[in-house]
């Protein structure tokens, strides 16, 4: 049997992991508690092998992880590396890089392979993840990606409005 522990202080985010969870066609005991300073989804599974598990469990994380950091992650690094843009221009910038987010992973340097192998590994490894500092020490691949995202829709931007 396989556990594992994903913790968080997001509400809205363990209630979105819960109900995900809950969707899959797979037979998971879930339960929700609170230990010390964290809300834990604990996720307990007997009927697939580990490589199964870690799957679903980084597939579902990445998803929220997309949901709930991704556009901040995006924001952050339009307001700190191009300031020099008004807060209009830096909005028109934020939606070119969510369109250039939605294409497919081959033309965006396989963004959704790259987060998802990088949670399945620490799943693997590990029994439990706290996502804030997952975010903030483990997915430096993952930023960079979306760093050039956003070099290219600026990139994009100032090309539209230099006619």
């Amino acid at each position: 049997m396989k556990s594992f522990c994903i913790k968080t202080n997001n509400q809205e985010m363990i209630e979105y992991l819960i109900t995900t969870f809950e969707k899959l066609p797979v037979n998971f005991c879930i339960s929700n508690y609170r230990f010390k300073i964290y809300d834990n989804v604990i996720l307990h599974d007997i009927d697939r092998n580990e490589e199964e598990f870690c799957e679903i469990v980084a597939i579902v994380i990445k998803s929220a992880i997309e949901r709930f950091y991704e556009r901040e992650i995006i924001r952050k690094c339009v307001k700190q590396n191009y300031f020099y843009l008004n807060e209009m221009e830096q909005e028109y910038v934020l939606k070119i890089s969510k369109q250039i987010m939605n294409l497919p992973d081959n033309k965006i340097g396989y963004k959704n392979k790259l987060l998802k192998n990088l949670i399945k590994k620490y799943i693997q490894e590990n029994k439990s993840i706290v996502l804030d500092g997952f975010m903030n020490f483990r997915t430096r691949e993952y930023k960079n990606l979306l760093e050039n995202i956003v070099e290219v829709s600026v990139v994009s931007f100032l090309e539209l409005t230099s006619f």
